[in-house]
């Protein structure tokens, strides 16, 4: 029966470790996010503001203004593994929100136009 258990925890633990330790929190409704919000405008195939800086635990909210559909992909850095990294295709008027909750350096870009749209979230 010990055995049992302590194969149990053995498989439990690191599953929910793992889980706790994602840096990011990938939003499901971005339009009803609520707290430390900073905008982000998508516009002329551009993020309107390229480098935000936050702290640990506000959120960071992306929205499409214009009828090109785009996306915000973190590819590398500290949240490449986390799943939903790459958010959905945007069209106009839809959003993607992220809460950061690791302090680190976030490098992102639209998929799709990946040579020209290119931005990055400073967590302190």
């Amino acid at each position: 029966m010990r055995s049992m258990l302590l194969a149990a925890l053995c498989v439990a633990l690191p599953l929910s470790a793992a889980h706790a330790a994602d840096p990011i929190e990938i939003l499901p409704d971005a339009k009803a996010a609520t707290g430390e919000i900073t905008e982000i405008d998508i516009d002329k195939m551009a993020f309107l503001t390229p480098e935000v800086k936050i702290k640990s635990g506000q959120i960071v909210r992306w929205t499409n203004k214009e009828a090109v559909a785009h996306n915000v992909h973190f590819r590398q850095g500290p949240a490449k593994t986390v799943k939903g990294a790459m958010g959905p295709m945007l069209n106009v008027n839809e959003a993607y929100a992220v809460k950061f909750i690791e302090p680190g350096t976030y490098n992102y870009i639209c998929t799709p136009h990946s040579a020209v749209m290119k931005g990055k979230v400073i967590v302190e």
